[in-house]
C-alpha cells in the first residue's frame, strides 16, 4: 500500500474543497461591513460632524461598539480566509494567466484587510491616513518617487473609471451566480448599479488627491481616502456629494453582502 500522497493534487483537493470556498466567502461580508461603516461614517462628515472616514477610521468605530472586538475578529478571519482561498487558485494549473492576476489581487487586497482587522482586534490599531502621508513623504524627495505617486494616482483614476462603468453596464452580473428569485436579482443588480459607481468616485477623488499633493509637494494633502473625502466635503456642493457617496457606500456594502451568497467564486 503507497502512503505517499502527492502533493501538487493534495494542494489541489484543499483549492477545490468545497467548505474552503463557502467559508472563504465571509471575506465578502466582512467587506461588506467595512464599508457600510465607511458610508456612514461619510454620511456623518457630510452633515457637519467630525470623524475619520477611511479604514482605520471605520474599524476604530467598529471596535467601538457592543461586541466590536468579536465582530471585528469574524471579519479578520473572514477577510483572511478568502485571500488564502485566492492565493490557493493561483496553484490550480487550469487557470488562465488573466484568472491568476485576478487572484493574486484579490489575495494580497484581502489579507492585508484581514490583517488590518486582526490588529484592531487586538488593540493595535494604526491610522491609514498618517501611514500614506508619511509613504508620500518619503517618495516625494525623490523625482522617482514623486513620479511613483502620480502613477498610482493614474491608476486609481483608471480604476474608478472601471468601476463606475462596471456598475452602469452592470458587468458585474457576470462575477455573479443566476438567482433564481426574482426579488434577489433585482436588490443585486441594483446595489451594484449604485454601488459601484459610488466606490468610483472614492477611488477617484483619492486618485485626484495623490496628484495635486505631488504637484502642490504637500505629502500632507495625500492622506488616504478620509482626505479624499473631506476633499469633496469642502468643495462647493460638497456635503450633498459627500452624503450621496456615504449612502452609495452603504448600498455597495449590501451588494458585496449579497455578493458572498452569490459570487461564482471561480
Amino acid at each position: 500500500m503507497n502512503a505517499s500522497v502527492d502533493p501538487t493534487n493534495a494542494a489541489h483537493q484543499v483549492a477545490r474543497h468545497p467548505w474552503f470556498e463557502r467559508l472563504a466567502r465571509l471575506g465578502y461580508v466582512a467587506n461588506g461591513v467595512l464599508h457600510a461603516t465607511m458610508g456612514i461614517l461619510a454620511a456623518f462628515v457630510a452633515s457637519g460632524g467630525h470623524a475619520k472616514a477611511d479604514q482605520s477610521g471605520a474599524m476604530r468605530a467598529l471596535a467601538a461598539q457592543p461586541f466590536g472586538i468579536v465582530l471585528l475578529w469574524i471579519c479578520a478571519a473572514g477577510a483572511l480566509l478568502l485571500g488564502l482561498w485566492s492565493l490557493a487558485q493561483l496553484f490550480l494549473p487550469e487557470k488562465e494567466l488573466r484568472e491568476r492576476l485576478k487572484f493574486a489581487g484579490t489575495a494580497v487586497v484581502f489579507l492585508a484587510v484581514g490583517f488590518t482587522f486582526g490588529r484592531f482586534a487586538v488593540g493595535s490599531p494604526s491610522d491609514s491616513g498618517k501611514t500614506t502621508s508619511s509613504f508620500s513623504g518619503e517618495l516625494m524627495k525623490s523625482f522617482a518617487g514623486r513620479a511613483v505617486i502620480v502613477i498610482i494616482g493614474l491608476i486609481l483614476l483608471g480604476m474608478a473609471c472601471y468601476y463606475i462603468y462596471k456598475g452602469v453596464s452592470k458587468k458585474f452580473l457576470k462575477d455573479l451566480e443566476n438567482s433564481s428569485r426574482r426579488d434577489i436579482s433585482k436588490a443585486i443588480t441594483y446595489t451594484g448599479m449604485i454601488g459601484y459607481p459610488a466606490k468610483g468616485l472614492v477611488l477617484g477623488a483619492l486618485g485626484v488627491l495623490f496628484i495635486v499633493a505631488t504637484v502642490q509637494g504637500d505629502p500632507k494633502e495625500a492622506s488616504g481616502i478620509d482626505g479624499a473625502l473631506k476633499a469633496i466635503r469642502d468643495q462647493s456642493f460638497g456635503p450633498i456629494v459627500l452624503g450621496v457617496i456615504g449612502v452609495g457606500l452603504v448600498i455597495y456594502a449590501l451588494y458585496l453582502i449579497l455578493r458572498a451568497r452569490y459570487d461564482q467564486m471561480d
